[in-house]
């Protein structure tokens, strides 16, 4: 199966099989999803059953084990991360598995968009106590719900900061667009949003401190649109991050058009500092999730401009494929 750069989840069609509310059933489909044998038999339950089940039958505050050990509490399986954390132990596999072959004791990894800490908590798994983890999250509801995955795990090697990070201090504007994703919440308003937020801005250097950016192994950034301004606050201080430092970031040429600039000119300047562009391929399907997690792909060098939503790694590595 070949999947494209970012796929999405379609919503779900009324000729479903639907299952009743967390029953035994819906518990053993989520076990043989995890653990069992079938490619095609858990690609088949997943699409036409119990991902659509779990958006229709939300089932609430449940603590949930990854597959790399830390634990997540499931707010809600109307929310695609969450239900995705809840059903495969793991979320974006491809760039999870990148993450996480790159992280090793007393490193550190700077994560803006944190949402409710998945990768934060990867990541203090993997540093241990002597690493260094800063989440960075505005919205206050998902900013306590990350708070409250640290608790839940004892994690105190990871600071977290409630803030947009801005060019400049001050207010900001956020939208929630709708409720089956809290990870798409946007400074660019929508045509319809469920929500909006006003919540402090501050630029990169007042949220993230020079010795927590020089311990940076990752960089992460998914602020879904607001990438550009990210992005061009770390320009200048990309000759004091460490050498081996790589910079995952999430880039939607859509959202930054609407930002008044592209993907291209918002990337130039790390091409101008010797970094290079590769692709993690990237799939919001359920289906998809067997295979990612059987077969991570590493990323791929990006030949020509960014027409497309990606995740893109930035690295002084010059290669095809980043091992």
């Amino acid at each position: 199966m070949v999947m494209s750069s970012v796929r999405l989840r379609p919503p779900p069609s009324e000729t479903h099989l639907v299952p009743p509310p967390w029953t035994p059933l819906l518990l053993a489909s989520r076990w043989w999803v995890r653990h069992g044998w079938g490619l095609g038999l858990k690609r088949l339950m997943l699409r036409e059953w119990l991902d659509v089940g779990l958006q229709q039958n939300p089932r609430r505050d449940r603590v949930v084990r990854t597959r790399y050990g830390f634990r997540v509490r499931v707010g809600t399986t109307e929310d695609l991360i969450q239900r995705s954390i809840l059903v495969h132990g793991c979320w974006e596999p491809h760039v999870s598995a990148f993450i996480a072959g790159r992280l090793t004791p007393g490193a550190g990894l700077v994560d803006v968009g944190a949402n409710v800490g998945y990768y934060s908590l990867l990541a203090a798994q993997l540093v241990g106590p002597q690493g260094r983890v800063v989440a960075v999250e505005p919205a206050p509801d998902t900013h306590a719900a990350l708070r409250a995955n640290l608790d839940l795990n004892g994690f105190s090697q990871v600071r977290t900061v409630r803030c947009a990070v801005t060019a400049e201090p001050g207010e900001v504007r956020l939208f929630v667009p709708h409720a089956g994703n809290v990870g798409a919440t946007s400074v660019i308003e929508p045509e319809r949003h469920t929500a909006e937020l006003r919540v402090p801005g501050l630029p990169m250097t007042e949220a993230v401190t020079e010795e927590e950016l020089r311990q940076a192994r990752i960089i992460k950034i998914d602020v879904e649109g607001a990438e550009g301004t990210v992005l061009a606050s770390l320009v200048p201080l990309l000759d004091d991050l460490p050498a081996d430092c790589e910079i995952v970031v999430e880039v939607s040429p859509d959202r930054l058009a609407a930002c008044g600039t592209t993907a291209d000119e918002v990337l130039a300047p790390f091409l101008a500092h010797g970094l290079h562009p590769y692709r993690l391929v990237n799939s919001y399907m359920p289906e998809d999730y067997p295979v990612m997690l059987r077969r991570p792909r590493p990323p791929v060098r990006v030949r020509g401009p960014v027409t497309e939503q990606m995740d893109l790694v930035l690295s002084r590595v010059d290669a095809e494929a980043l091992a």
